[in-house]
């Protein structure tokens, strides 16, 4: 199963009792995508919420340069869309599936109904997006005022999962705007300093406290305590 990489904030199936999420899911219309299959593109006005049953979605931005950078790859139980739910705004990313992948669509007629006999689901996406929200403005400070190679430890603390991080050279520069040299330079520093082990696929932290230690001794912020 895929896991949810670079953002650091729970999933809707996560926050919500398993038989409520489930008929959420079955009030939708599920639509399978081949692998690198767009699902949506920037710009889409199409509105609903979009649920990952099976696979894994990238979503990110193409440049006019050819260069795209990835906010997050999410898998199943995680959802996107939500802002042209409660905003009518339109899709801000490119979503592209990664391997065969099943999504539930909801349509906002189908979500508004659910929603109202449903109140679980309202504080469910709230704290989805605030934590979103939370998430995405400690990257934006992190961007402004910490360099590459404590960007990338942080990052790599967040996603750490038994003793490993589940993420390609090409990704983590993908979702920083910069080269995988880069991203290989800043590893290496990692590396000599013991906190982080390359292998095929991921990267393995064996301290994951010690990781922890190492940044918060070069963050420019004191550290917000959950």
């Amino acid at each position: 199963m895929a896991e949810q990489l670079f953002l650091d904030a729970p999933s809707l199936g996560s926050l919500l009792p398993s038989e409520l999420f489930a008929r959420l899911r079955a009030a939708g219309t599920s639509i399978v995508y081949q692998d690198k299959a767009l699902i949506q593109a920037r710009g889409d006005a199409r509105p609903g919420l979009s649920i990952i049953r099976e696979g894994a979605v990238q979503i990110g931005n193409p440049g006019l340069d050819g260069s795209f950078v990835v906010t997050s790859i999410l898998g199943p139980g995680h959802c996107f869309g939500e802002m042209t739910l409660f905003g009518d705004l339109p899709r801000t990313h490119d979503a592209v599936a990664k391997g065969a992948t099943v999504i539930d669509h909801v349509s906002p007629a189908a979500y508004e109904r659910f929603a109202e006999a449903n109140p679980a689901l309202t504080r469910a996406m709230l704290g989805m997006m605030a934590r979103r929200l939370y998430a995405t403005l400690e990257f934006a400070d992190d961007l402004r005022r910490l360099p590459l190679k404590v960007q990338l430890a942080k990052l790599l603390l967040s996603m750490v999962r038994e003793g490993r991080a589940r993420a390609t050279h090409e990704e983590l520069g993908a979702r920083f705007g910069v080269s995988r040299v880069a991203i290989g330079t800043a590893l290496g520093v990692l590396e000599s300093e013991g906190l982080v082990k390359r292998s095929y696929g991921g990267i393995e932290v064996p301290d994951r406290a010690a990781l922890q230690r190492w940044i918060e001794h070069r963050t420019m912020l004191a550290p917000v305590r959950g």
